[in-house]
């Protein structure tokens, strides 16, 4: 029951951020970002050659306000865009709209209000050539439940691409938890409101992203590897050398030529580092 309501704060928060602090670094307000989506994902995240995007059918699971929608539809794909946050899902809209508007003309784009933990028969009959997934399990409040979920939909031949929030030092780990502790009874515009005021400094759509929502779950990368590995994913490919979870999984080895060199520091978010 706790657990349950811990899920429904965290799917308000989300929606409400969506709606009202769509702006930050590296979103789709971000002229950088904008310009690079493409790039940082076929280079640094998922260490394929762009060739092998186009006509691609992708699943963005959890796809927020679109910014990896956009570097995935840039890449060629066909994507389906889903999310449980209603804003989310009219967000992408709106600025696939604005910033792909050939690829809407084209069809390439899709969305869908889903739970990723209970989706909809309609999903669950479809298969993907690349499952991606940025920042959205360790917030469901099963991680593994709903990886179990997802792997089912990828093509045998498939990428599944998971980036989870890595297990960080305790001490942290409790601050970390002390501020999200004390930030949980505020309504949601004066929580934004506290947060601007206590890191001033800081983006507020990163912040509110990090302490806001009840559920934000982290894990060892040798338990999300175990995981795939159960799942039926024996190739395994940490694309960034980094304390959190960057992995790229298949059930059959990459065809010679297709993976790329990965990628050297610094890596495309370190430019948002702020003291």
């Amino acid at each position: 029951m706790l657990r349950e309501r811990l899920r429904q704060q965290t799917r308000r928060s989300f929606d409400y951020q969506w709606a009202g602090i769509p702006a930050g670094d590296a979103m789709l307000s971000d002229p950088w970002f904008i310009e690079h989506a493409d790039r940082i994902l076929a280079a640094e995240l998922l260490a394929l050659d762009p060739a092998w995007f186009p006509g691609r059918l992708v699943l963005d699971a959890g796809c927020g306000g679109g910014r990896w929608t956009l570097g995935l539809l840039r890449l060629g794909c066909r994507v389906l865009a889903v999310d449980s946050s209603p804003h989310a899902l009219q967000s992408t809209r709106d600025q696939m709209a604005r910033l792909a508007p050939e690829a809407l003309a084209a069809g390439r784009l899709e969305t869908l209000e889903v739970d990723l933990l209970d989706p909809p028969p309609a999903l669950a009959r479809r298969r993907f050539d690349l499952i991606y997934s940025f920042g959205v399990l360790h917030h469901t409040g099963d991680t593994r439940r709903a990886l179990g979920n997802l792997a089912p939909l990828l093509t045998e031949s498939g990428f599944l691409f998971l980036y989870l929030y890595g297990l960080r030092p305790p001490a942290y780990r409790m601050v970390l938890a002390m501020l999200r502790a004390l930030l949980f009874p505020l309504p949601f515009a004066a929580k934004k409101a506290a947060l601007a005021r206590l890191f001033p400094r800081r983006d507020v759509h990163q912040t509110f992203d990090l302490l806001s929502p009840a559920i934000n779950d982290s894990f060892a990368h040798a338990t999300v590897e175990s995981w795939l590995s159960e799942l039926g994913f024996p190739h395994l490919l940490r694309t960034l050398e980094s304390s959190e979870v960057f992995l790229r999984a298949s059930r059959t080895p990459p065809p010679p030529g297709l993976s790329r060199p990965l990628a050297k520091r610094p890596y495309w978010f370190e430019r948002y580092r702020r003291s």
